[in-house]
């Protein structure tokens, strides 16, 4: 049975762990200070691409990244 959010305002620990690994990834791939103030924006979109039914990791990887790409021209 697929993992469901039935509260879209709280994560789970286990949420929670995967947006913290793609965020981690991310910073990581971009060479970003995750205490950088620029992170925050990271964190914020991995959560919200999260939220908006990416819940599987690698999704949700492949997701931020091709925002990111798109606004920022990151990875390029």
């Amino acid at each position: 049975m697929p993992h469901q959010r039935f509260n879209r305002t709280c994560l789970s620990p286990l949420d929670m762990a995967v947006c913290e690994r793609v965020f981690n990834q991310v910073c990581a791939d971009e060479r970003l200070d995750p205490l950088d103030p620029n992170a925050e924006i990271v964190a914020i979109l991995v959560v919200a691409i999260f939220r908006n039914a990416h819940t599987n990791e690698r999704e949700l990887l492949e997701a931020v990244k091709s925002r990111r790409q798109k606004v920022t021209g990151a990875g390029q």
